[in-house]
């Protein structure tokens, strides 16, 4: 285990892969060794690997190919495409990595009927609650307020909400993400958003709403998510490829400091 001066595991094993890339070891074109090589090599499990690679690719040092595992990518790929991710999931967890959450609350409570409706639970089911803010140089874009099943909130460690995104720590937990449910609105700040957010009640917000499904297709994360929408940008980059139409977000623009 890292001591408390040391970075992550996964962050140590994202800097030795990097300086491999950088001198050469691993060229541009050919595969990295795979996951279980690399766990072995550095002596980690295999999700700490997975969430160096995570953040690898994040700063566009690497791509992910299904069936084809990690490439390296040259620099004029990588200056073309900086931002280009598998999908809209994939996306939101790599801006987890780039970006850092404070934890406001994370406590057990029974769930309220729409709640237990979206997470298809039984009315008055325990749930696991956390309200946190997320910041980008050092100023906050996003409030939200996550809800997770007792089940899936029971197998996260509660101290490491605030070091990784929390799709991560679920897909480590054993409760990988397959799909979600998205919508957007807008919607004006509430009081304790707009504290959260630093920025007058009242004001614009955009407003989100997801539901994150596993491969059985059963709920396991409801967010309510509040941006303040002159720190934050939503583009969308769509392509088609056969029958299939893939969708990237791009990154958080924080183009000023947060409001007083």
């Amino acid at each position: 285990m890292p001591s408390p001066s040391q970075p992550p595991l996964f962050r140590q094993v994202a800097d030795a892969i990097r300086e491999r890339l950088h001198d050469g070891t691993y060229p541009v074109g050919i595969p990295l060794p795979g996951e279980r090589a690399l766990a072995e090599s550095f002596g980690v499990a295999r999700i700490t690997v997975r969430s160096a690679l995570a953040r690898l690719q994040e700063e566009g040092l690497v791509t992910r190919l299904r069936g084809q595992g990690t490439l390296p990518i040259g620099q004029a790929m990588a200056t073309q495409h900086p931002k280009l991710h598998n999908g809209l999931l994939d996306n939101i967890v790599s801006q987890g990595l780039r970006t850092r959450i404070q934890v406001l609350s994370c406590r057990k409570q029974p769930c309220d009927a729409e709640i237990a409706r979206l997470l298809q639970l039984a009315p008055g089911a325990s749930v696991l609650c956390l309200k946190r803010v997320r910041k980008s140089s050092g100023a906050p874009v996003m409030y939200s307020e996550v809800v997770l099943p007792e089940f899936v909130g029971a197998a996260i460690a509660p101290q490491m909400l605030g070091e990784m995104p929390l799709l991560t720590l679920m897909e480590q937990a054993g409760y990988p993400f397959d799909h979600g449910e998205q919508e957007l609105s807008a919607t004006i700040a509430p009081a304790h958003v707009a504290l959260a957010l630093k920025i007058a009640a009242g004001a614009p917000l955009l407003q989100v709403r997801r539901v994150v499904y596993d491969a059985q297709k059963r709920p396991i994360q409801y967010l309510l998510g509040y941006y303040a929408p002159e720190r934050y940008q939503y583009r969308m980059h769509v392509s088609r490829s056969g029958s299939a139409s893939k969708v990237w977000i791009s990154e958080a623009s924080v183009p000023g400091p947060a409001l007083s």
